[in-house]
């Protein structure tokens, strides 16, 4: 994976701000792929009116174009969000863990 600001951060030090922001975070990390799938859907939705109702000529090449051009920008789009998603729960994992050990071992209260 490749290396996020956030990964020098100690997690022992979190705080409910940096969870809060965390969750902005993924949020806005929703927002973008819904971004993507609406771009996606107005090409592919375009392309398919091209084809339809201008028949055979150039139109409906522009048409094919832009179903291409909507599917590739829907998987863009999926791939960045499924990778960012990761970082987002590998960091949550990391946090989880260090405040189940740090209850284990008496220095917080259950």
């Amino acid at each position: 994976m490749n290396k996020l600001p956030y990964d020098n951060f100690n997690p022992r030090e979190f705080i409910l701000r940096d969870w809060l922001a965390l969750d902005r975070t993924v949020l806005a990390n929703e927002r973008t792929f819904l971004a993507y799938s609406r771009t996606a859907l107005t090409l592919v939705l375009a392309g398919l009116t091209f084809i339809r109702f201008f028949g055979p000529d150039i139109w409906s090449t522009i048409g094919y174009v832009c179903i291409v051009l909507g599917t590739g920008v829907w998987l863009t789009g999926l791939k960045h969000y499924l990778h960012m998603l990761g970082h987002y729960r590998a960091l949550a994992v990391v946090e989880e863990q260090a405040l189940r050990e740090e209850r284990e071992s008496g220095a917080l209260p259950s």
